[in-house]
Parts: structure tokens; C-alpha cells; sequence
């Protein structure tokens, strides 16, 4: 995909230049200096993302108080609170914004961000048997017939992997009833522009994807035209952070996976913060490194990448284990996956396939490469994940990635087997021209699928023109 650094700047109903009041209350840390008065002028919606050593329950409303403000103040858009973050989001002005990250209990304000999926390229999954095989895939990326090696038939059985994403077709065949709708940020669960479920399809489709066991679990921050903003985003990170410590009580649950493939033309430091919040948490993220053909290093979240963090960027080679022009590169990217001609499912049916070409398609292979490897140590890895990510560099293939990777490691993702594991999953991928199952109904397609996940299925193709997703 390709995102752009816009801002989004809104129009709010009415406004006042804020006063700075007396401190009252307990608690609180007061000004880091002297406010000064401001005209008013055009509002934006700015996020205020406060200290996180500084955490107490109650506080965004203290602060609001002491801005002579509440919750219900046609300008106060949200609030977002948890044990690790807490950001509010406002109606202001450029300079009361200033006002209020002059309180010391405030890290920083930022206007909120546009974050975008999408741009376009012609072109049209061997990805499965390039993380599984030590030889690799070669040939037509539409080839028929590519095999699947792995030694652990759990394929991330009791791992979440939560899609944020513009949305996950959760009735589709592929994921065999696993797939369940989380939380969404537009008031519809609808994937409008299929990119979520394509990702969703290649982490843990049956058939076309890696962790074939994993639960997925929509989290839609992304409208249909595949854009959304930086707030929408926090507050699916939010839900991610909330769930899964719910789900930390649950018996036979492994861990979490965030699997995020778009991201910003540029760093925003206050999804940053949630991305790093839900890794101290436990949970595991893996981010697409853009396509722009640039450092990753420049955007967001792919820049947390690398040493920054446990962060795992992913980068795009072709079925060459070449660099993809369009990916980018450097530093802050961990290791590099499948992401040209992917096939996986897509969101105008339950039996319908597209092909795409970008990180958006690399990222998921490794979300899913994460859910098998936890599953096969839960107790080392299921909620630790700088050991995972540890694990996932040691189990990469070393060497094998041509082309120009900007200074990043040459490392190319894998499973840890070698092509000659006692369990095989063949693929045969059929990519007709007319429509498949015609008159069977999606739940006996999830069915079939579910008896028997080798069993070979036609799907009716959406396009043979692979768009160029983030």
C-alpha cells in the first residue's frame, strides 16, 4: 500500500480560547511553562498522549478539569485508557494544543493522522512453500502445484491473530469458522475493499494461509477505500491490548499476534506508543515495511522494526527471493517474506480469491510463520515477544535474499523446516476462469475444508490484475 502523511483537520461545532486555571486537585503535575493566549483560528483534531510512567486511574478527567473541561464537551472526541497508554483525542486550535502539552503529565500532542492501504500495479502463492522449504519455490507464481512442510500439526492452534485491517469476511470458507468480527472503528464489520481479508487469508486461511489452526479476529481501523487515521488506529490497539489480557485468563491460550500491513509516510509517534504498549503487554506485532521503495526507518509502524524494538518488520521478495522493487528496505527491517502474486481469500464471497503484491502480502506470512511458532513453545514464546522475534531471525534463512536491502539483515523467513518434514500439506492451486462451487453454499465449502484441509477446492478468481497493497 501507499500511504500518505495527510492530515485530517476537522470543523467543530463551536470552540473557546481555553483559560488556564488555578491547579486543584491531587495529583497533579501542573505546566512545564508559561502558556501564552491565542487567537482563534481553524480547529484540527489533535491526539494528547500522556506520560506512561504518570498512569492513575481517573486522569484524563483530572486533566480535563483542570483545563476547564469534561468528557462531554462537544470537543473532547475520545478517550482511550488503559494499564499501558491513555490519549485523549480533541477539537483545538494550534495553539491550545500548545496549552496542553505544557503539562508535564502530557508526553506530547500530535494531530491525528491519515493512514492509507492502497496504490495500484498489474502482476498476479508459492509463498507457503518458500517459508517451508529450504530449496524454496521457483517457476509460475500461479503454478499448481506447491507444497506446504511443517513439523508441528498445531499450526498455531490457540493463538489469536487479530487483522488490523479494513476488515476480515469472516463467513469465508477459508477460515473454516475460526474467524471472528472484534471491533470496528467505521460501525460496520463489512470489508469493503478486501485488502484485510486477503491478509487474513494468507496468515491463517486454511489452504492458502501459514497458521492454519489460529483463531483471527477482525479489528477494522481502516474504512472501505482502505484509508483511516491515527486515532481510529489507537483505539484498535486498544481492543487488541484489552482482549488479550482478558484472554491471558483462558485456559489453552498461546498468545497474540497484531498483524498490521499498512502504515504512514512518516512516524506518528502516538501509534507508535500503542504499538510498543501492546508489545510490553505481551503481544506480538508484525508490521509491513512500506512500498515506497525507501527506508523503513521514515514510517510508521514500520520503524520500530530492527533494534528499536520486538517489533517484527517485514519486507517483500518475489518468488526469486529477490528484493521487490517497490519494498522498503534498510535498518528497520527484521526479515523478508513472500509478497508478489500472493493468492488468498477475498471479500466479495465466501469462495472468492484475488491475487495482490506488496508488504501488505509479506507481513502476513510472517504473522502466520509467529502463530506456528508459538504454538509449538507456548511457555517460551506464546507472550514473550522479544524472544519470538529472537526465535523467528534464528530460524530465517541466512543469505538467501538478492538485491539491494538498504543495510538491513539478509534474512528470508521460514518455519524452520527444510522441505522433507514428516507432515505435508499439497497445494494445488487452481485459478479458473468462471465461477467455483456454483450453487454450494460457503458453510459446505468451511466444511469440507475443515474434514480435510487438503482437500482441493475451485475458487472463483476476482481479478488476475494483482493490485500493489501496502
Amino acid at each position: 500500500m501507499r500511504t500518505t502523511l495527510a492530515f485530517a483537520s476537522l470543523v467543530a461545532a463551536a470552540t473557546t480560547v481555553l483559560a488556564v486555571p488555578q491547579i486543584t486537585g491531587s495529583g497533579f503535575l501542573g505546566q512545564k511553562g508559561n502558556s501564552t493566549a491565542c487567537d482563534n483560528v481553524l480547529e484540527k483534531e489533535f491526539i494528547v498522549m500522556l506520560n506512561r510512567d504518570d498512569y492513575a486511574p481517573g486522569q484524563p478527567e483530572r486533566m480535563l478539569k483542570y483545563m476547564a473541561k469534561t468528557v462531554d464537551d462537544d470537543d473532547v472526541l475520545w478517550t482511550i485508557q488503559n494499564t499501558k497508554v491513555v490519549a485523549m483525542g480533541l477539537n483545538a486550535t494550534e495553539c491550545d494544543s500548545k496549552k496542553w502539552n505544557t503539562l508535564a503529565e502530557v508526553a506530547f500532542v500530535e494531530e491525528k493522522l491519515a493512514v492509507k492501504s492502497f496504490a495500484t500495479q498489474s502482476g498476479a502463492t508459492w509463498g507457503l512453500q518458500r517459508v517451508s522449504s529450504e530449496t524454496g519455490a521457483s517457476g509460475n507464481p500461479l503454478g499448481t502445484d506447491f507444497t506446504y512442510t511443517f513439523d508441528n500439526e498445531k499450526l498455531g492452534a490457540g493463538v489469536d491473530i487479530y487483522i488490523l485491517d479494513t476488515g476480515v469476511r469472516t463467513s469465508h470458507a477459508v477460515f473454516t469458522g475460526r474467524a471472528t468480527q472484534g471491533f470496528t472503528a467505521t460501525g460496520s464489520f463489512t470489508d469493503g475493499d478486501g485488502h484485510g481479508t486477503h491478509c487474513a487469508g494468507t496468515a491463517g486461511g486454511a489452504k492458502f494461509g501459514v497458521a492454519q489452526g489460529a483463531n483471527i479476529i477482525e479489528v477494522k481501523v481502516l474504512g472501505d477505500d482502505g484509508s483511516g487515521s491515527s486515532s481510529d488506529t489507537m483505539a484498535g490497539l486498544d481492543f487488541v491490548i484489552k482482549s488479550h489480557t482478558k484472554r491471558k485468563t483462558q485456559p489453552g491460550f498461546v498468545g497474540s499476534v497484531m498483524s498490521m500491513s499498512w502504515g504512514l509516510q512518516g512516524r506518528a509517534k502516538a501509534v507508535d506508543e500503542f504499538v510498543l504498549a501492546a508489545s510490553e503487554a505481551g503481544i506480538h506485532a508484525s508490521v509491513a515495511a512500506g512500498n515506497d521503495g525507501a527506508d523503513a526507518c521514515t514510517s510508521t509502524p514500520a520503524g520500530l522494526g530492527g533494534a528499536n524494538s520486538a517489533v517484527v518488520t517485514v519486507g517483500s521478495v518475489n518468488i526469486d527471493n529477490e528484493v521487490s522493487t517497490f519494498s522498503n528496505v534498510g535498518k528497520c527491517v527484521d526479515i523478508y517474506g513472500p509478497g508478489e502474486q500472493i493468492i488468498s481469500s477475498w471479500s466479495t464471497g465466501d469462495t472468492v480469491i484475488n491475487v495482490l503484491s506488496g508488504t501488505s502480502m509479506a507481513c502476513p506470512h510472517n504473522t502466520g510463520v509467529m502463530a506456528f511458532l508459538m504454538a509449538q513453545d507456548p511457555a517460551g514464546l506464546g507472550q514473550n515477544p522479544a524472544a519470538l522475534k529472537a526465535k523467528l531471525l534464528e530460524v530465517a534463512r541466512e543469505g538467501k535474499v538478492t538485491g539491494s536491502t538498504g543495510g538491513s539483515a539478509n534474512l528470508l523467513l521460514s518455519n524452520g523446516a527444510a522441505g522433507n518434514a514428516s507432515r505435508r500439506l499439497t497445494k494445488n492451486y487452481v485459478v479458473p476462469e468462471h465461477s467455483g462451487l456454483s450453487g454450494s453454499p460457503a458453510a459446505r465449502a468451511a466444511a469440507a475444508m475443515a474434514n480435510d484441509i487438503t482437500f482441493d477446492k475451485r475458487f472463483q478468481l476476482h481479478s488476475r490484475d494483482a493490485q500493489l497493497r501496502f
